[in-house]
């Protein structure tokens, strides 16, 4: 059972509303299939990216790096000089990810062939692309050979053979696997170590079973165990599920989007619907990788805060005290960062529990009258990259989003409830 926050705050039963919707909220692993399988909103010149809408001419290095490496992915460039000609020239059109229901770590670049996970909620499907690791990734703007080789590879021969597991496995249930991978430990945003061994526990057996080629199930499942970071988007497209459940209520507080493209950072709200409010995007606390420098860093992009926004990830850090390591910070930090964010909270989450808080829930539902009020901004962990296109991953952070979106988001609720 979820606890509502007495805060009294305006919209408390909207909140109720929002909070219900998504403890309610049943997602299944759907599958692994090709992104242009699941969305109309992509095609061989129409790519999805991370964070508030943006044009193209704007795209910060880490992004244009991803776009650079999502033409040459497709095949639509076959040197890094074509795809900067395509982008330059503005021949390519891009959209939020959020707007098709996805989410994109990162830079957050989606083109067709991507293979993503796919979540369901009745007939609503929500979805992510497959983790690459945390090195070499065009999610991190990356776009070096071998950076290309291995997506086509995860493409063309890992999708299809856990595509398969998936089908011939019993219904995997994303809320219980982020909810079992908190109480082994993780965050389920920047440490999915448990989660990720969950989920290959759990699709081993039909990995075994369904596989044409033994050798070609081994190497997915050897890749799932050796990448740590593996079921963050089964992680995130569940937590896209949840938040889309309580969207449009009106008068309702909560947010329901928190997203950076690199340049802005931004936040939507269910009562105000499709309406972004704005900031620049915040760097934050990092701690960066050896030999990289603060003026490198660029500021804050993804969509994978959807993390916190619905329930973990930062909001979570009690529970994962090795995750401090990643982020950098203290373990008593990630404790006060929790009971900070309860205060901004709406309700408690009875299905994400915090065995170091006697199973405690975690805080859940941002509510921006309470952000206002106490004039307490969210905090996020998440990673970083270079500013400059190919550069890939520079490290990963504790972040303080804008306060003055939140209280924008307020006034203008406000605004409405007055008119």
């Amino acid at each position: 059972m979820y606890h509502l926050s007495k805060s009294g705050s305006a919209g408390h039963a909207s909140a109720e509303c929002a909070i219900q919707a998504m403890e309610s909220c049943e997602v299944l692993l759907d599958g692994v299939r090709r992104a242009g399988d699941v969305t109309d909103k992509i095609d061989r010149r129409r790519y999805l990216h991370a964070g508030p809408p943006l044009a193209l001419a704007d795209v910060p290095g880490p992004m244009r790096g991803a776009l650079i490496g999502g033409l040459l992915f497709e095949g639509e460039a076959a040197s890094v000089a074509e795809a900067e000609a395509i982008i330059d020239s503005g021949e390519l059109e891009i959209s939020p990810c959020h707007d098709a229901g996805a989410l994109g770590a990162m830079a957050g670049v989606i083109t067709p062939n991507m293979p993503v996970a796919v979540a369901r909620t009745g007939e609503t499907l929500t979805f992510s692309p497959l983790n690459e690791g945390v090195n070499g990734a065009v999610r991190y703007g990356s776009f070096d050979e071998a950076t290309i080789a291995r997506l086509r590879w995860m493409a063309g021969t890992m999708a299809p053979v856990l595509d398969d597991a998936i089908r011939s496995s019993e219904p995997i249930n994303l809320v219980e696997l982020v909810a079992e991978g908190l109480r082994r430990g993780d965050d389920c945003h920047n440490r999915l170590v448990a989660t990720t061994a969950i989920l290959l526990q759990r699709l081993t057996p039909a990995l075994i079973r369904t596989a044409h080629a033994p050798d070609t199930a081994a190497e997915a499942a050897s890749i799932i165990a050796g990448n740590g970071h593996f079921s963050l988007p089964f992680a995130i497209a569940m937590a896209k599920a949840r938040t889309l459940a309580a969207a449009n209520i009106p008068g309702c507080p909560i947010v329901t989007t928190m997203s950076g493209n690199g340049r802005d950072f931004g936040i939507r709200v269910s009562g105000l619907g499709d309406r972004w409010f704005l900031a620049p995007s915040p760097i934050g606390e990092p701690k960066l990788i050896a030999g990289a420098r603060m003026e490198d860093v660029n500021p804050t992009m993804g969509d994978s805060m959807i993390s916190e926004t619905a329930g973990f990830g930062a909001f979570a850090m009690s529970a994962s005290p090795a995750i401090m390591s990643f982020v950098g910070g203290t373990v008593a930090q990630g404790i006060e960062i929790v009971a900070e964010m309860r205060r901004i909270c709406a309700g408690t989450s009875g299905r994400f529990l915090i065995p170091a808080e006697e199973h405690r829930g975690t805080p859940l539902g941002i509510d921006v009258h309470l952000v206002a009020e106490s004039g307490v901004a969210p905090v996020i962990n998440n990673g970083l990259c270079h500013r400059l296109p190919g550069k890939g991953r520079i490290g990963a952070g504790i972040t303080r989003t804008p306060l003055e979106i939140f209280v924008a988001a307020s006034a203008a609720l406000r605004a409405e409830e007055r008119a």
